[in-house]
């Protein structure tokens, strides 16, 4: 593998916009365990293994993130990315809780993540995501937010993927062209 880039990124538009609007979390007993890619290196198809269902989690605008942090050792030779989701949960219930509880339990997460622009990126692609932290807040005012933090982490040897459309695809929501590249996964 070459270290030398092969072309540069022009300024683009000012057309984006930041935040996350909606997760989905890989439950059940099985996992993807293959993925196909594009020339660019974008996931375009999906094996499972086992019986995969992506449940959704819907976000609020302006409250949920996906950051990915270079860490790099020169000393070492090493580099990874930590990619860290902060997703908020509004109203605490039962139900809430009950999947926050498991989520905790689960050290090998699989997690879409969709962005304001409708980007889906693949979060703990080879490592998995495990929940690292956050809390579930009553508030103290009567104007507070009364909900979940939840902060997912997954360290990988490169930065996330995103999905791109398979061949054929003609959808025009990212929950369709998850469908098209999960195509044996049950999504909720």
């Amino acid at each position: 593998m070459s270290c030398f880039i092969s072309s540069g990124a022009a300024l683009g538009c000012s057309d984006s916009i930041g935040g996350v609007k909606k997760i989905y979390v890989a439950g059940q007993s099985g996992f993807t365990s293959g993925y196909t890619y594009n020339a660019d290196g974008a996931v375009t198809g999906a094996t499972d293994s086992g019986d995969v269902t992506l449940y959704g989690f819907e976000l609020k605008r302006n409250t949920s993130s996906y950051v990915q942090t270079t860490t790099k050792s020169y000393e070492n030779g090493t580099v990874y990315w930590e990619q860290v989701l902060t997703a908020v949960l509004f109203k605490y219930d039962q139900e809430k809780r009950n999947q926050l509880k498991v989520l905790g339990q689960n050290d090998n997460l699989q997690i879409l993540v969709i962005d304001q622009n409708d980007t889906v990126y693949v979060m703990g692609q080879v490592n998995y995501s495990y929940l690292s932290g956050g809390d579930a807040n009553t508030g103290l005012a009567l104007g507070d937010r009364n909900g979940f933090n939840m902060i997912f982490t997954a360290q990988e040897n490169e930065p996330s993927r995103v999905l791109a459309a398979p061949a054929g695809y003609s959808g025009t929501t990212p929950e369709a062209l998850i469908a098209a590249v999960f195509t044996t996964t049950t999504v909720n």
